[in-house]
């Protein structure tokens, strides 16, 4: 009987023992399982962070794009409003000068018919107006004004033909006679020279 009590307790111990066997192969497999799943965990957060670095850099180069984008559109907004700025500038200028021109215009006609026998006063005062006169001449060629010149062939760019007649002193085109000065700015014209033109 004791020796049957043995044999069950040895039993015991050899399932026991078997247990903790198999318990420990099963551990071995838990483990080898956790390290082929964080093997691959690693390797899908690799994975992720090469696909963030791609991300971020397709972004990076979008940001770019637009910041250079923004950069020309500034660039060109700029310009634009310069040269909206000067056009306007020119334009209140040339408002300004055709007012001067005008009264340039005015004492041209009134110094053509100065009378030709004048008293002392008359003449002192004559030569006050032609002062006036060039001072007014002084202030266009500071704005760098120009006379349009009549000499020579008729520009309709340039000049305005008030009348065309038959001359034998002068070719087809050519300006007979100017009727009123022309002004410009450079190549912008102020006011059109008034002609007359040969046909």
């Amino acid at each position: 009987m004791a020796k049957k009590k043995t044999d069950v307790l040895e039993e015991k111990d050899v399932e026991a023992m078997g247990d903790t066997e198999e318990e420990a192969i099963g551990a071995e497999a838990e483990e080898s399982e956790a390290e082929v799943t964080g093997a691959e965990g690693e390797e899908a957060a690799e994975l992720t962070l090469e696909e963030q670095l791609v991300q971020a850099k397709q972004e990076a180069g979008q940001h770019l794009e637009n910041w250079q984008r923004t950069a020309a559109e500034f660039a060109n907004f700029k310009r634009r409003q310069e040269e909206q700025r000067k056009l306007l500038r020119d334009r209140i200028k040339s408002e300004v000068l055709e007012g001067v021109i005008s009264a340039l215009d005015d004492m041209d006609l009134a110094f053509q018919n100065v009378p030709e026998e004048l008293d002392g006063q008359l003449i002192g005062w004559v030569e006050g107006f032609r002062l006036v006169n060039r001072k007014l001449d002084k202030i266009l060629d500071d704005q760098n004004v120009m006379p349009i010149s009549t000499d020579g062939a008729f520009d309709p760019n340039l000049h305005e033909a008030v009348s065309y007649e038959d001359n034998e002193e002068f070719g087809e085109g050519q300006i007979i006679a100017e009727l009123r000065k022309g002004y410009q700015i450079g190549n912008r014209v102020i006011r059109p020279a008034l002609v007359r033109v040969a046909k």
